[in-house]
């Protein structure tokens, strides 16, 4: 039996598997285009990042205002009720609900045993969606054949916050292979097996799937499934639940607007990070099983540059970065709410491709991505 193990190499702090497949929601399209005092030291997390197998590692870059540069009141007026996504969840049904269940209560049984909370059942899309997709076409891997990676197609099926996808698949990955070659699954056996590997059989992953499932921050995860008596694939799609948004993250004529209120006032955000990922292309079976390029980790793509708030009046930025963009409008309450606008023309230049927005915050001095948001230009 064949079984290929997945997991997300997370991008640090960026300034840090037979059913048919339901249609894919649209994704979001681009529409368009001092004085100085005596400094202390307000530290922002920039993106240095090192892979090494599914570790990652980031360097901090220190720039020095007077005071560290937090609105508590703001002008900003906010809407009375918070932005819905039109995109339609995934809901199983009968035996692969008893399924989801099942496999949820391998993922929760882990995590107390680590003495963490238990995670509840999302039911974002993308997670089942991309089970069928390995399963209809023999292979596993965190891209997809139309060429999106897992924050893009959480993305695109109406999630909004930060997202860590483990997944695996057993089975064959040669179409063409004779299947009475292969020997028969049990399928509720199998789950667990893989389950037991990504927990106790995960050193040449660098236990990056243990890490994944015994993530503290996660309080959600979105389950797909995809088998027959022969082949099984599975995905686990974690998240946090950091911002409640009142409107969609957007890009308009160069300006990237955020409009949201922290869950937690133990959420401090940092910073705003832009990455970059080339236009999507149609990936075959042979790319996602023997490429390295779609077999091995992955990350949020280029990290392009990273938006911080105003210098308070008077006041300016030292050691600041060439990648660093002030935003113009940088607004946060004593409830949460904040309202961030930014010109990031800068970034654009890339050109035709995803680009996904990172909030970055320090959650007890911990800095956590707290939101991957991928915008398609076109």
């Amino acid at each position: 039996m064949k079984r290929i193990l997945l997991t997300l190499v997370v991008l640090a702090a960026v300034l840090l598997s037979s059913c048919a497949s339901a249609g894919t929601t649209p994704p979001p399209i681009l529409t368009s285009a001092a004085t100085t005092s005596t400094p202390t030291t307000y530290t922002t997390v920039l993106t240095t990042t090192t892979t090494a197998g599914a570790m990652t590692t980031s360097a901090a870059v220190t720039v020095t205002t007077a005071t560290k540069p937090t609105v508590i009141n703001t002008s900003t007026v906010f809407p009375a009720a918070f932005y819905v996504p039109v995109a339609v969840p995934y809901t199983p049904a009968g035996t692969e609900l008893d399924l989801f269940q099942y496999e949820l209560s391998l993922i929760n049984a882990d995590r107390q045993t680590a003495g963490l909370p238990p995670v509840t059942l999302s039911y974002n899309a993308a997670a089942e969606k991309h089970a069928q997709n390995m399963f209809a076409n023999y292979y596993g891997s965190h891209w997809d054949t139309d060429g999106t990676k897992p924050y893009m197609r959480y993305t695109f099926e109406g999630g909004l916050n930060d997202e860590s996808e483990n997944n695996a698949y057993s089975g064959w990955v040669n179409p063409s292979d004779n299947p009475a070659h292969y020997q028969s699954i049990n399928v509720r056996d199998e789950i667990a097996a893989l389950e037991h590997i990504m927990m106790y059989d995960d050193a040449g992953s660098n236990w990056a799937h243990r890490d994944t499932i015994l993530n503290k921050s996660y309080t959600m995860v979105s389950l797909g499934i995809a088998y027959d008596g022969k082949r099984l694939a599975i995905v686990q799609q974690f998240e946090g639940k950091y911002i409640d948004y009142y409107n969609a993250p957007a890009i308009s004529n160069s300006n990237l607007t955020l409009l949201g209120k922290l869950t937690s006032a133990d959420i401090k955000i940092n910073n705003v990070s832009i990455a970059w990922d080339p236009p999507l292309q149609t990936l075959t079976n042979a790319q996602l099983t023997t490429d390295p390029a779609y077999t091995d980790g992955y990350s949020l793509g280029d990290r392009l540059n990273f938006v911080i708030p105003p210098a308070p009046a008077g006041q300016q930025y030292t050691n600041l970065s060439p990648q660093a963009i002030i935003a113009g409008k940088w607004e946060i309450n004593n409830a949460g709410q904040f309202s961030i606008q930014a010109n990031i023309n800068p970034s654009l230049t890339k050109g035709k491709g995803v680009y996904t927005i990172v909030i970055v915050a320090l959650i007890n001095g911990e800095s956590v991505n707290t939101t991957n948001y991928s915008i398609v230009v076109q």
